[in-house]
């Protein structure tokens, strides 16, 4: 998951900071203290460049040895493990001014938006461009912003506003300015949990929404039966194309006129 990893590591060492007043180091599998971008300016992670305070947390994680999985291979897929629940382990994205000025810039000339991201380099996670197309349709009052990066490509949705991040901080700071977020899971359904953004994740029959869904604000829709498949799968595929446009439309107006828009 990339960047998703390391925010629900931020997650855990928030959690620790709320019940005991401590920060944590986080560490590979081998033991040795890591960092990660994402954590910048974050008070619940120690940097391993500076002095460790008096008393702290070790947290395992990182490449090989995420709280969430068991096993992973490209044959075999994704084995979860079903005792980690990551929406118990809510992180928190310390943006800079700079950083949540694109956002604002964006909000500032459009007014309220819907944050949209509908390419996936996981094709089971990727719900089909065509009712991507329907959904803006069905809802030509509201403004969609589109989230571009160098992996998009063709996979563009027609009549919305394209927005180019060159980083994942600045797709947060993005992000952040939104009204709601809608996407398959990603590392950045995992970062608008952290900033408290409304998401509709179009989740599909790969991954485990027990095991990485569920936050609050969080809508998920089409869930399926995790299978974990790594390659291209049928089951994912199925599941995914029965996922209608209405079907996540409807939750759209649900949000909007349960949270309402910044």
């Amino acid at each position: 998951m990339g960047y998703g990893d390391e925010i629900i590591a931020a997650g855990q060492a928030q959690r620790l900071l709320e019940q005991t007043a401590q920060p944590s180091i986080i560490v590979d599998r081998h033991g040795n203290p890591r960092w990660h971008p994402i954590w910048d300016g974050n008070p619940a992670i120690c940097n391993p460049t500076t002095p460790a305070p008096p008393a702290f947390h070790t947290i395992r994680n990182g490449p090989h040895c995420r709280p969430y999985i068991e096993s992973l291979s490209e044959e075999a897929g994704w084995t979860f493990n079903k005792r980690f629940h990551a929406r118990e382990h809510i992180a928190r994205i310390y943006l800079t001014p700079a950083e949540r000025a694109g956002g604002q810039e964006i909000y500032d000339r459009y007014g309220p938006f819907i944050l949209i991201e509908p390419y996936s380099k996981h094709s089971n996670l990727r719900w089909p461009l065509d009712y991507w197309n329907e959904l803006v349709s069905r809802n030509r009052h509201l403004i969609f912003i589109q989230h571009t990066h160098q992996h998009t490509g063709d996979f563009k949705v027609d009549d919305v506003h394209y927005v180019h991040t060159e980083s994942f901080r600045d797709a947060c700071g993005l992000l952040a300015a939104a009204s709601l977020y809608i996407r398959g899971e990603s590392g950045m359904c995992h970062a608008a949990a952290a900033l408290d953004v409304p998401q509709i994740t179009i989740w599909g029959a790969c991954m485990d929404w027990d095991v990485l869904g569920g936050y609050p604000r969080q809508y998920g829709v089409g869930i399926g039966d995790p299978c974990g498949s790594y390659k291209p799968c049928f089951h994912c595929e199925r599941t995914m194309a029965g996922i209608s446009a209405e079907r996540v439309s409807v939750a759209l107006t649900y949000i909007l006129d349960t949270h309402g828009t910044r």
